[in-house]
């Protein structure tokens, strides 16, 4: 299953909550990560050396992994911004961890990505992976994975003679958002209401994009003010990155 990432997502009515305080539901969800993140650790010693076939492995710090360093003390944090039904702004913490930062390009948030992903919850339970690389839109995705995918570079990749393609130099880590970077009060899927999420991403590739064809990137175009949503300065109801006027 690969349409859990879009934002999109119709739903019926009794699969959606009441909202509930977003200001509150923050401090509960960057409380929430933080205890994941100070009580895990991932495989940083597998990411030592140039083998691209490490997989990204999270564990509890306990018993013969207790002087495990935390992720907490290796992820990086960003703030963004979420306007509320009633028009004000709560920040909202973004923590990523970079295993393999890449060597190509980073994507803007809204640039194309050929990309692998794992979905989890912060009990672990897998909500939705995809182990072979697929192009995504990221102005299509929940905030959270597009503001953290452009956080990891893209990388390269040689074509054998059997015409089959060996991928090299790519970003790879993972993301920890808080619900208000994801569903919020949604069900969609598995995945309940108000729930942190946790992707495991690699970054193959990144197509930069110009989607309404005028000549201007999309990452010129789609959120300039830093709200997360798409701009519309003539207010013509059309995105400016959509907008060939």
């Amino acid at each position: 299953m690969t349409l859990i990432l879009f934002s999109s997502c119709k739903k019926d009515e009794d699969e959606i909550e009441p909202p509930r305080d977003m200001q509150e539901q923050s401090r509960i969800d960057n409380q929430n990560i933080q205890d994941f993140l100070s009580s895990h650790y991932y495989n940083y010693d597998d990411f030592l050396d140039s083998n691209y076939n490490s997989e990204l492995i999270f564990d509890t710090i306990s018993g013969e992994n207790a002087s495990k360093i935390a992720l907490i003390d290796q992820v990086k944090k960003e703030i963004f911004r979420v306007q509320t039904s009633e028009g004000n702004y709560v920040d909202h913490n973004l923590y990523y961890l970079v295993a393999r930062e890449g060597i190509e390009i980073k994507p803007a948030t809204s640039d194309s990505t050929y990309l692998s992903y794992q979905g989890n919850l912060l009990n672990g339970y897998i909500f939705d992976s995809s182990k072979a690389p697929i192009w995504f839109d990221l102005t299509n995705l929940v905030r959270g994975f597009r503001e953290g995918a452009s956080k990891f570079k893209s990388g390269d990749f040689i074509l054998n003679a059997d015409n089959t393609v060996d991928f090299y130099g790519y970003g790879q880590g993972a993301l920890f958002f808080p619900s208000g970077l994801g569903y919020f009060n949604q069900s969609v899927g598995s995945i309940p209401p108000y729930s942190p999420l946790i992707f495991k991403v690699k970054i193959y590739l990144v197509n930069q994009t110009d989607h309404d064809g005028d000549g201007i990137p999309s990452s010129d175009e789609y959120d300039n003010d830093g709200d997360g949503r798409p701009d519309d300065t003539d207010q013509d109801g059309i995105p400016d990155y959509l907008d060939t006027d």
